[in-house]
C-alpha cells in the first residue's frame, strides 16, 4: 500500500461531492505528514496528473482540488 492510498479510500467512501479538508486531517488520513512545504507550494496541490503521487490518488478516486488555502 501506497503512502497516499488511504485518501483514495477515504474520498471513494464519501457521500458527497465535494470535501473540504485541512492540511491535518489529510494527515490523519494519511496517517502521516505531508511533504514540509507542500501547504506553501500551490503546484503540489494542482490537478495535473503528472505532478505527483498524490494528485493520482484524488484524480482516480474522482475528485479534484479548488481551492487550497494555505
Amino acid at each position: 500500500m501506497g503512502k497516499y492510498d488511504r485518501l483514495g479510500e477515504f474520498l471513494r467512501s464519501q457521500k458527497t461531492r465535494e470535501v473540504p479538508m485541512t492540511f491535518a486531517e489529510i494527515e490523519r488520513v494519511i496517517g502521516g505528514k505531508l511533504p514540509p512545504n507542500s501547504p506553501q507550494y500551490p503546484a503540489w496541490w494542482s490537478n495535473n496528473p503528472t505532478n505527483n503521487v498524490m494528485t493520482k490518488v484524488w484524480l482516480a478516486a474522482g475528485f479534484r482540488t479548488e481551492q487550497v488555502d494555505t
